[in-house]
Protein backbone atom coordinates (compact mmCIF):
# COMPACT_ATOMS: atom_id res chain seq x y z
CA UNK A 1 0.00 0.00 0.00
CA UNK A 2 1.46 3.19 -1.16
CA UNK A 3 0.94 6.69 0.79
CA UNK A 4 -0.84 8.98 -1.53
CA UNK A 5 -1.44 12.12 1.03
CA UNK A 6 0.22 12.61 4.84
CA UNK A 7 -0.41 15.50 6.74
CA UNK A 8 2.46 17.11 9.34
CA UNK A 9 1.29 19.70 11.53
CA UNK A 10 3.86 21.62 13.61
CA UNK A 11 3.89 24.71 15.26
CA UNK A 12 2.66 23.48 18.22
CA UNK A 13 2.83 24.78 21.84
CA UNK A 14 3.00 21.09 23.94
CA UNK A 15 2.96 21.68 27.17
CA UNK A 16 -0.72 23.40 26.14
CA UNK A 17 -2.16 21.87 22.66
CA UNK A 18 -1.33 18.18 23.53
CA UNK A 19 -2.23 18.25 27.32
CA UNK A 20 -5.87 17.14 28.21
CA UNK A 21 -5.76 18.96 31.25
CA UNK A 22 -3.83 21.28 33.40
CA UNK A 23 -0.72 19.19 35.54
CA UNK A 24 2.05 20.88 37.33
CA UNK A 25 5.58 20.38 35.22
CA UNK A 26 7.12 17.25 36.19
CA UNK A 27 9.98 18.80 36.07
CA UNK A 28 11.05 21.90 38.08
CA UNK A 29 12.40 24.33 34.86
CA UNK A 30 9.46 23.46 33.03
CA UNK A 31 6.23 25.31 32.55
CA UNK A 32 3.24 22.87 33.78
CA UNK A 33 0.59 21.49 31.29
CA UNK A 34 -1.80 23.84 30.60
CA UNK A 35 -4.68 21.45 29.40
CA UNK A 36 -5.31 23.22 25.78
CA UNK A 37 -6.17 19.60 24.01
CA UNK A 38 -9.60 20.08 23.27
CA UNK A 39 -8.73 23.60 22.10
CA UNK A 40 -6.12 22.26 19.41
CA UNK A 41 -8.02 19.05 18.57
CA UNK A 42 -11.23 21.65 17.50
CA UNK A 43 -8.68 23.78 15.46
CA UNK A 44 -7.47 20.10 13.75
CA UNK A 45 -11.04 18.75 12.62
CA UNK A 46 -12.62 22.13 11.95
CA UNK A 47 -9.87 23.96 9.94
CA UNK A 48 -7.00 22.08 9.46
CA UNK A 49 -7.86 18.46 8.46
CA UNK A 50 -10.48 20.20 5.75
CA UNK A 51 -8.49 22.23 4.21
CA UNK A 52 -5.90 19.19 3.88
CA UNK A 53 -8.83 17.16 2.27
CA UNK A 54 -9.59 19.72 -0.25
CA UNK A 55 -5.78 19.64 -1.54
CA UNK A 56 -6.77 15.65 -2.04
CA UNK A 57 -7.73 13.82 -5.32
CA UNK A 58 -10.96 12.05 -4.05
CA UNK A 59 -11.36 10.91 -0.50
CA UNK A 60 -8.83 9.06 1.47
CA UNK A 61 -8.87 5.62 2.63
CA UNK A 62 -8.92 5.85 6.09
CA UNK A 63 -8.08 9.17 8.34
CA UNK A 64 -5.15 8.37 11.18
CA UNK A 65 -3.57 10.26 13.60
CA UNK A 66 -0.01 9.39 15.09
CA UNK A 67 2.09 11.66 17.81
CA UNK A 68 4.95 11.06 19.65
CA UNK A 69 5.31 11.63 23.44
CA UNK A 70 2.81 13.96 24.56
CA UNK A 71 1.48 14.26 20.50
CA UNK A 72 1.15 10.33 21.44
CA UNK A 73 -0.86 11.07 24.32
CA UNK A 74 -2.99 13.65 21.94
CA UNK A 75 -3.71 10.72 19.84
CA UNK A 76 -4.88 9.03 22.23
CA UNK A 77 -7.31 11.35 23.82
CA UNK A 78 -8.49 12.01 20.31
CA UNK A 79 -10.44 8.63 19.89
CA UNK A 80 -12.46 9.97 22.97
CA UNK A 81 -13.39 13.36 21.51
CA UNK A 82 -13.63 12.56 17.61
CA UNK A 83 -14.96 9.80 15.75
CA UNK A 84 -12.70 12.04 12.86
CA UNK A 85 -10.04 8.88 13.00
CA UNK A 86 -10.14 5.57 11.80
CA UNK A 87 -6.47 4.40 13.24
CA UNK A 88 -3.67 5.61 15.70
CA UNK A 89 -0.32 5.81 16.38
CA UNK A 90 1.23 6.34 19.64
CA UNK A 91 4.72 6.53 19.42
CA UNK A 92 6.80 6.98 23.19
CA UNK A 93 2.95 8.16 24.07
CA UNK A 94 3.06 10.17 27.21
CA UNK A 95 1.00 7.81 28.62
CA UNK A 96 2.32 8.85 32.30
CA UNK A 97 -0.06 11.75 32.31
CA UNK A 98 -1.95 12.12 35.77
CA UNK A 99 -5.39 10.39 35.78
CA UNK A 100 -5.60 9.93 31.87
CA UNK A 101 -4.99 6.12 32.53
CA UNK A 102 -8.28 6.10 34.83
CA UNK A 103 -9.89 9.14 32.51
CA UNK A 104 -9.48 6.53 28.89
CA UNK A 105 -11.60 3.55 31.24
CA UNK A 106 -14.08 5.92 32.65
CA UNK A 107 -14.74 6.74 29.12
CA UNK A 108 -15.91 5.67 25.94
CA UNK A 109 -14.19 6.48 22.73
CA UNK A 110 -16.55 8.61 20.05
CA UNK A 111 -14.89 5.86 17.42
CA UNK A 112 -13.32 3.16 18.25
CA UNK A 113 -10.06 3.01 15.71
CA UNK A 114 -10.08 -0.11 13.91
CA UNK A 115 -5.96 0.03 14.46
CA UNK A 116 -3.76 0.98 16.99
CA UNK A 117 -0.26 1.41 17.73
CA UNK A 118 1.79 1.69 20.90
CA UNK A 119 5.43 1.83 21.04
CA UNK A 120 7.85 2.77 23.75
CA UNK A 121 11.78 2.62 23.93
CA UNK A 122 12.66 -0.61 26.39
CA UNK A 123 14.47 2.15 28.72
CA UNK A 124 11.95 4.59 28.97
CA UNK A 125 10.76 3.90 32.64
CA UNK A 126 14.11 3.47 33.75
CA UNK A 127 13.84 6.87 35.40
CA UNK A 128 13.82 7.83 39.14
CA UNK A 129 11.12 10.16 38.39
CA UNK A 130 7.90 8.47 39.57
CA UNK A 131 5.38 9.54 37.18
CA UNK A 132 7.43 8.96 34.23
CA UNK A 133 8.37 5.33 35.80
CA UNK A 134 4.02 4.74 34.97
CA UNK A 135 4.80 4.87 31.41
CA UNK A 136 5.53 1.29 30.27
CA UNK A 137 3.24 -0.40 32.60
CA UNK A 138 0.34 2.45 31.37
CA UNK A 139 1.19 1.55 27.74
CA UNK A 140 1.23 -1.98 28.24
CA UNK A 141 -2.50 -2.24 30.08
CA UNK A 142 -4.03 0.41 27.38
CA UNK A 143 -2.74 -1.92 24.66
CA UNK A 144 -4.38 -4.64 25.94
CA UNK A 145 -7.76 -2.36 27.03
CA UNK A 146 -8.04 -1.38 23.41
CA UNK A 147 -7.67 -5.07 22.13
CA UNK A 148 -10.41 -6.35 24.65
CA UNK A 149 -12.34 -3.62 23.00
CA UNK A 150 -11.87 -5.20 19.45
CA UNK A 151 -9.37 -2.85 18.11
CA UNK A 152 -6.23 -4.13 16.43
CA UNK A 153 -3.56 -3.29 18.69
CA UNK A 154 0.00 -3.51 17.83
CA UNK A 155 2.38 -2.96 21.20
CA UNK A 156 6.02 -2.90 20.23
CA UNK A 157 8.98 -2.21 22.41
CA UNK A 158 11.60 -0.43 20.85
CA UNK A 159 15.68 -0.28 21.83
CA UNK A 160 16.90 2.76 23.95
CA UNK A 161 15.36 5.15 26.05
CA UNK A 162 12.79 7.97 25.02
CA UNK A 163 14.79 10.28 22.96
CA UNK A 164 16.52 7.56 20.58
CA UNK A 165 15.72 7.21 17.05
CA UNK A 166 12.80 9.17 17.04
CA UNK A 167 12.48 9.63 13.76
CA UNK A 168 12.49 6.18 12.13
CA UNK A 169 10.15 4.95 15.51
CA UNK A 170 7.60 7.38 13.82
CA UNK A 171 7.72 6.11 10.82
CA UNK A 172 7.53 2.13 12.10
CA UNK A 173 3.89 4.06 13.86
CA UNK A 174 3.01 5.38 10.86
CA UNK A 175 3.24 2.22 8.50
CA UNK A 176 2.09 0.00 11.49
CA UNK A 177 -1.35 1.49 10.99
CA UNK A 178 -1.54 2.12 7.06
Amino acid sequence: MWIKEILVVGNIDWNHDMSPWYMPSIYSKEKSFSGGADEYLRLLIDEILPKAKEMIEGEPGFTGIAGYSLAGLFAVYAMYKTDAFDRVASMSGSLWFYDFMEYCKRNNCRKLPDKIYFSLGDKEANTRNPILKTVDDNTRELSEYFKKLGSEVIFELNNGNHFTDTVPRSAKGIKAIL
